[in-house]
């Protein structure tokens, strides 16, 4: 598919130690999926971490969505021993925690009807592989009642389809749960009077990671979903077309490698946990740098969805640098909270390559949805402001808008433009305009 902009080139230096290993470590085809995967995971660790977004008033908490894409038996298990080596710490964890719960369980089990039982024990599990309202709403409310405020779950599932397959009503909770737990105080309340539900309001937040095939995907995105804004919330990274290519060889990490990694999940875990067993203070990353960035980026967009018409570009764009956004903070905090160039180059990098990836999966689908289908690919080829001359007329201009079946009428292009200063209007003349660019 042709791109109307290209995605910004990115290099293993650009990353902190503890991402580069991945990168460095991977074949190039599995590079950019296996460093989206580390650092999921290190932003589900770093559940204290908060920035200032320049678009938004309240701080964000580093959550992602990220779904990687590919055919059956074409590597996706790559994930599993990412996964693994950096959520062990906090997988110990729970473990302790569910031995609580289990130890509890069973005392209700053999303890007599008239015996008085003690209170049950609040534990805070945060690694998920499957789901129901019930009991993310309950673990939820747990780390409530424990220390007074939210944590972020891990939320990983090497197939999708599992989840499909196993239990309708837990995969429509999820769609449900996806618009909330993307957001940092965005609660979700459940108010029933079945004694089998756990009502409570609580702040759900999650980062998931989800490996999938192209049907799932199709399964679980349906139209309701895109519509609704759940794919704008994804992070997608496609492994594209393997067929007939060998199995992908990932090298071993070196000591000093896995040395890195670990003390950087000890540090994140450290600065989420006290000693004594309570949650330590929010830690307000200065990303005020990032601002200047982030507002070029988006005003780059913007120009393009004037020039476009595109609906899809004009509202995938703004959560594609809200995803790109989390995660230079995270990468700028591990960087020591400098290099501030790099992590530029980076938020460039990812922005685009959220964004090109959400336009390649459902652009068309979003455009057809706002009967703003306009030709035979996910996003329009050449721009209408592109395909006009150096100088048009109205009439020009409301042609190619009913050439390429766009509903938007001509005066709202040549007010937006003008606006813009992409256009200006012959003197002289009355409905002639001439282009900037």
């Amino acid at each position: 598919m042709e791109r109307i902009n290209n995605i910004p080139t990115l290099v293993s230096n650009d990353l902190p130690p503890a991402v580069r290993a991945f990168w460095d470590s991977a074949p190039s085809s599995f590079r950019v999926p296996a460093i989206l995967t580390a650092i999921d995971c290190y932003c589900a660790l770093g559940t204290r971490l908060r920035f200032k977004y320049t678009y938004d008033l309240d701080p964000h908490a580093l959550l992602l969505q990220v779904i990687v894409v590919a055919e059956a038996a074409s590597g996706k298990s790559f994930t599993r021993p990412i996964v693994k080596q950096l959520m062990r710490p906090l997988r110990l964890r729970d473990k302790e925690m569910k031995r609580i719960e289990q130890a509890y369980q069973e005392l209700k089990k053999t303890a007599s009807k008239n015996k008085q039982l003690p209170e049950e024990p609040i534990t805070d599990v945060r690694c998920l592989q499957t789901i129901t309202k019930a009991k993310l709403v309950k673990r939820a409310d747990m780390f409530i009642r424990k220390y007074g405020e939210p944590l972020s779950f891990w939320f990983y599932n090497e197939e999708l389809a599992t989840m499909t397959e196993s239990n309708k009503r837990a995969f429509a909770d999820l769609r449900t749960m996806d618009r909330l737990a993307y957001d940092l105080g965005a609660e979700y309340g459940s108010d029933t009077l079945s004694d089998a539900s756990y009502n409570a309001d609580v702040d759900v937040l999650y980062c998931s990671l989800f490996c999938s095939t192209e049907n799932a995907l199709e399964e679980y995105m349906d139209k309701r979903s895109i519509e609704g804004g759940n794919c704008t919330r994804k992070v997608l990274t496609d492994l594209g077309d393997l067929m007939g290519e060998d199995a992908p060889q990932f090298r071993a990490l070196t000591d000093e490698e896995n040395k890195v990694i670990e003390v950087t999940v000890k540090h994140l875990m450290d600065i989420t946990y006290a000693d004594d067993g309570s949650l330590k203070p929010t830690v307000l990353v200065p990303m005020e740098w990032l601002d200047y960035h982030v507002r070029r980026w988006c005003q780059d967009q913007r120009q393009l969805v004037l020039k476009t018409g595109s609906r899809a570009r004009n509202c995938f764009y703004k959560r594609a640098s809200v995803s790109a956004a989390r995660m230079t903070c995270l990468l700028y905090y591990l960087w020591g909270e400098k290099e501030e160039k790099r992590c530029a180059r980076f938020y460039r990098f990812m922005a685009s390559y959220i964004l090109e990836g959400l336009l390649g999966r459902w652009g068309r689908r979003y455009e057809q949805m706002h009967k703003n289908e306009v030709g035979d690919d996910n996003v329009v080829k050449v721009s209408l402001y592109d395909q006009l001359p150096d100088q048009f007329s109205r009439d020009q201009l409301r042609e190619l808008i009913v050439k390429l079946d766009l509903t938007t009428p001509e005066r709202v292009f040549i007010c937006k433009w003008k606006r813009a200063k992409l256009i200006y209007q012959v003197d002289g003349s009355k409905g002639v305009f001439s282009k900037n660019y």
